[in-house]
């Protein structure tokens, strides 16, 4: 304990009082019947500093000042205890070197990464290890620390990836792709159209130079879900034709060259002729 972080001289004689409480009988008596002479108060007044950073930032570690530290010096040198006397029963907490990671038991959460460092992240987050696996690409290959430099960062993509277009921001890469499985595309209603014809440049200028419908219509109402999908036309516009057309034009292409320009094709135009 150090004395010259204590200025005031009133604290000094009460620290005084607890250590003489504690070198006489005290040093017979087991952590518990020390315990009991010492309420949680009375480490902040040497340990201010530690029971802020306890209140702020300790989580589960915030009330346990008594349970963890069950002795005090002189009477107990040993008041730092090994972190497997709670934590045990998961993978995580077999791991050894906690300190390595948490430096500081006192805001346990805030975790410090060394390089290259794996292993430990994935005895918690398993689901981001199966999808690394499953889906193999240059992120399966990279450390996680490669990416997260510290606990529960999340950087923006554009750190190390180039945008498709530069109408895209940081927020538009997770509308179509995930971090731990970025070659599995897929995308929710609120993807614009734009960030689509980043990558579709041809389609895209296409529809947009289209007289027909489908030009206001988003890319992903129709290519619904997931990347590549091609809808069937007659999932929006049923059968709007009468039986006749149907056994001439066995397919909506046949007249309509393609949903993203609907002009008659030159195949059409012959068999109409006929």
């Amino acid at each position: 304990m150090n004395l010259q972080n204590i200025s005031n001289p009133l604290s000094i004689c009460g620290l005084m009082l607890v250590l003489l409480s504690l070198s006489g009988p005290a040093m017979a008596q087991d952590g518990a019947a020390v315990q009991a002479r010492v309420r949680a108060e009375d480490c902040t007044k040497c340990h201010e500093a530690i029971v802020l950073t306890l209140q702020l930032r300790g989580k589960a570690h915030q009330p346990l000042c008594m349970e963890c530290h069950q002795g005090h010096p002189p009477a107990d040198m040993e008041v730092v205890p090994s972190c497997g006397r709670c934590h045990r029963d998961e993978a995580h907490f077999g791991l050894p070197g906690c300190i390595s990671c948490h430096t500081d038991p006192h805001q346990p959460l805030e975790i410090s990464f060394t390089r290259d460092l794996t292993a430990p992240c994935l005895t918690c987050h398993t689901l981001q290890d199966e999808q690394l696996r499953a889906n193999p690409s240059v992120h399966s290959r990279l450390a996680c620390s490669a990416c997260h430099t510290y606990h529960r960062q999340i950087q923006p993509c554009q750190n190390c990836h180039r945008p498709h277009s530069d109408t895209m921001d940081a927020g538009s890469c997770s509308g179509c792709h995930q971090a731990h499985m970025p070659l599995v595309v897929s995308y929710g209603e609120n993807v614009v159209s734009e960030d689509c014809g980043s990558c579709h440049q041809a389609v895209y200028q296409t529809l947009a130079a289209t007289w027909s419908k489908h030009r206001t219509v988003p890319c992903v109402r129709c290519h619904a879900g997931r990347h590549g999908m091609i809808p069937d036309c007659r999932d929006c516009h049923g059968v709007p034709h009468p039986p006749e057309i149907w056994e001439k034009f066995k397919e909506c292409r046949d007249c309509h060259a393609a949903a993203h320009d609907l002009w008659a094709t030159e195949a059409s135009k012959n068999k109409f002729a006929k």
